[in-house]
């Protein structure tokens, strides 16, 4: 099998940068096709402000640190894979992927690439910052998903020949993360800001809590196809603020639209440009208690009435979710995994009574008085619990305190949100392998799912693969690692100026950044 990437402006290379739009215009206005102010015959220069939903952490190489941040990246970076506007893995810094075999893919870089500072991008950064993101020692969260790499040779140019110690399907993808960009030596280290990278734009100013500067990067290998010159970025936490902000004209576009001001954007004339992506769901304390029996945990998938919590937390701005979240275009997709469980009060009152609880029992209920969704969601499962005798008392402080307890299983159930870092559903290993993290179940583990999932991550045949999901959504069904409640739409809101930008489907939604490379200013 065989990659290449052309050198010509597709969609997948606007996948650049979304969080990248950074450059900070404190002048209030939106950015603008902008003529030279040089008074030649040149053509506008294309800014866009882009308003950013928080206040971004210092990047450090190999870390998640959240959407944030993630924007930024890919405005600022490339790896050797990127997301195109469907969120398929496709080539970036690497012209051309070649698979002789199912362990093996020989990355060959294209030509003359350097990084914003203007040093040499060769084959041996490439090797460097893969054997650092493999190395657990270094805190990065590409160490699990690069744990197959088996060998990585360099030919000290534009060749790399990487060696998997078994099949992995989802490899390419985590290639294309964000924080998978290929990066200097010298930034291999958590204490160096990781703002040096070979993306489309250079990061030229940062006003820590108010916004800062993108200008393009001159040394992008495919910099001629890049419409926009500057990307001007302010922070708007307040979600209230950020829209008026576009619906004034202070900014061009913003990363996310709240559920509730969708209509007003829309009906202002902007696009929501939304995609149904992360998912809400249930999780149990399993160690002790009602939540360690199977039945007990199904007796709450079939109580969630989950048309209702998609009316209460996301004013209907998603969809109901009855099992797990895979991609439609994903060989292991069956609607039926979608579909484990049902609204269904009467049949969970009967397993609740099997487990031995007819009358039900009191119960602890976590969530977090911070992010409104999930404390509205938090409400919605209260009643629904309550009305199958589970009694149910709210517990919702701060989300540090929130975060807190999940972690020290101070629970009985508790509600997140959460989405697959990767589309590969092998994202599901999480919630299985007994890791006691704040939003996984509190000492649930499952070896045979864990087995399974791994066997779909090796195999190559779609039908296999398939397969082996069907029986995971069996044993899914009755073991109940977590119950699922829904998705809930993401949205990028922009103005009538803006052309060319996507918002990528699904868990992707968070890689959206990348789409700026494809956008400009009209």
């Amino acid at each position: 099998m065989s990659f290449t990437r052309p050198n010509r402006r597709n969609t997948w290379l606007a996948a650049l940068s979304l969080g990248a739009v950074a450059a900070l215009a404190l002048t209030g206005c939106g950015g603008t096709a902008a003529p030279d102010s040089s008074g030649g015959d040149s053509s506008a220069t294309q800014v866009l402000t882009f308003g950013l939903s928080a206040d971004p952490a210092q990047p450090i190489t190999g870390a998640s640190q959240g959407t944030a941040v993630n924007q930024l990246l890919t405005m600022v970076h490339r790896g050797l894979m990127s997301f195109d506007a469907d969120g398929a893995a496709v080539p970036a810094l690497a012209q051309s992927v070649d698979t002789p075999d199912d362990t093996t893919f020989v990355f060959t870089l294209h030509d003359g690439l350097t990084f914003s500072d203007d040093s040499e991008l060769t084959a041996d950064n490439v090797k460097n910052s893969l054997d650092y993101y493999r190395d657990v020692a270094n805190g990065s969260q590409l160490a699990a998903p690069f744990a197959d790499i088996e060998s990585i040779e360099s030919d000290g140019g534009s060749t790399v020949t990487v060696k998997l110690s078994q099949p992995n399907t989802a490899f390419l993808q985590y290639l294309a993360l964000p924080f998978a960009a290929i990066v200097p030596d010298a930034s291999l280290n958590p204490d160096t800001a990781n703002w040096v990278g070979a993306g489309p734009w250079e990061m030229t100013n940062l006003d820590q809590g108010i916004g800062l500067t993108m200008e393009k990067n001159d040394g992008y290998y495919d910099a001629e196809n890049i419409a926009l010159d500057e990307i001007d970025v302010k922070f708007y936490a307040d979600g209230e603020a950020r829209t008026n902000a576009l619906l004034s004209g202070d900014v061009d576009l913003i990363d996310y639209v709240t559920w509730e001001n969708f209509d007003r954007v829309a009906d202002a004339g902007f696009t929501v440009d939304q995609v149904n992506g992360p998912f809400q769901y249930v999780q149990f304390n399993v160690e002790e208690g009602p939540f360690a029996d199977p039945k007990v945990r199904q007796a709450v998938a079939y109580a969630l009435n989950r048309d209702n919590s998609v009316l209460a937390a996301f004013q209907s701005n998603g969809e109901p979710l009855y099992g797990v979240s895979i991609s439609e275009k994903d060989p292991a997709y069956d609607k039926n995994l979608a579909n484990l469980w049902e609204y269904d009060p009467e049949k969970a009152k009967s397993l609740l009574a099997e487990a031995g609880y007819p009358d039900g029992f009191p119960a602890t209920l976590l969530a977090t008085s911070q992010y409104t969704f999930l404390q509205d969601n938090a409400l919605s499962v209260q009643e629904d619990l309550k009305a199958i005798g589970i009694d149910v008392t709210l517990d919702a402080p701060d989300w540090s305190t929130r975060v807190s307890k999940g972690n020290e299983g101070d629970y009985d159930i508790a509600v997140s949100g959460d989405s697959g870092m990767v589309t590969d559903p092998s994202y599901l290993i999480n919630w299985v392998t007994g890791d006691n993290t704040y939003n996984v179940s509190w000492g649930y583990s499952n070896d045979e799912i864990a087995g399974l999932i791994g066997d779909g991550l090796r195999t190559t045949d779609d039908a296999e693969k398939h397969e082996i999901y069907q029986k995971i959504g069996k044993i899914w069904a009755e073991d109940v690692p977590f119950a699922s409640l829904n998705t809930r739409a993401q949205a990028y809101g922009f103005s009538e100026d803006v052309t060319g930008f996507t918002n990528i489907p699904g868990t992707a939604t968070f890689y959206s950044g990348y789409m700026l490379a494809n956008t400009s200013m009209q």
